[in-house]
């Protein structure tokens, strides 16, 4: 889960709860009800409590004890399948989302990181989130495209010890830019430069995939990569974004 997610609203939070779930592995409901009981965590939760919520059948958000047990059972779930926890997010990260999502107005707001000609903050976020969960599940299921693309957004977000795990999973799979991370004596620099080429598939697979572009952009960009920097200037100056030149053009 990226560490810029910002739940504005209860159905933008459910919807980070249904993905947390999807990204420790899909537990079933029984299955989160008896390790919460396991656990002790600070409420049980009972399969019809989590189907109500997961389902929108609740108006109001759940209470955090709710949360916090919610969010232990799904760590300790990913971390009894092999799957590293903290790419889910730490309790005091969903503290902190929660509060967001109790306190904020429900209308979406705008920031300068986003082009208001296209994605609401919200929904770009929740693309996003949406992307690394789906990450997750392809690399737990022996993708390794998947986990090398997890490794790089875990070194450029300085989780290192989640990313030395993907890049040993994807190296282990004979992914040739694992190899390459596993040895590179500037391993963040790599990252940056392959995170900027995964900006640059995304953005020329079309307007839907901007926001996923946008994202690699960020990341590579916030490592110092000049052309990941100069390509999120023009995304947010240009309404729709400006589509990046073939290759002939640029020649």
């Amino acid at each position: 889960m990226t560490d810029t997610f910002r739940a504005g609203s209860h159905s933008a939070f459910i919807a980070a709860l249904i993905e947390l779930r999807e990204a420790a592995g899909q537990p079933s409901y029984a299955h989160m009800c008896r390790l919460s009981r396991l656990l002790k965590t600070p409420k049980p939760l009972p399969a019809s409590t989590l189907h109500d919520i997961l389902n929108g059948k609740r108006e109001r958000l759940p209470d955090w004890d709710v949360v916090a047990s919610f969010v232990a059972v799904c760590r300790r779930h990913a971390e009894s399948t092999g799957l590293p926890p903290g790419s889910l997010g730490t309790l005091e990260q969903w503290q902190a989302r929660w509060r967001s999502a109790r306190n904020e107005p429900g209308s979406p707001r705008v920031s300068g990181s986003y082009d208001p000609y296209t994605t609401t903050p919200d929904e770009a976020e929740r693309r996003t989130t949406r992307t690394v969960a789906r990450l997750v599940r392809l690399a737990g299921d022996g993708d390794p495209d998947a986990a090398c693309r997890l490794a790089i957004i875990d070194l450029l977000t300085g989780k290192l010890a989640e990313a030395r795990y993907w890049i040993h999973a994807a190296a282990r799979r004979g992914h040739p830019d694992a190899r390459a991370l596993a040895t590179h004596a500037r391993p963040v620099e790599l990252a940056a430069g392959l995170s900027f080429a995964y900006g640059e598939a995304c953005e020329q697979a079309g307007p839907a995939k901007l926001d996923i572009a946008r994202f690699y952009y960020r990341l590579a960009a916030g490592q110092g990569h000049p052309a990941a920097t100069a390509r999120l200037r023009v995304l947010r100056a240009v309404p729709f974004g400006k589509p990046l030149p073939t290759r002939a053009d640029s020649d």
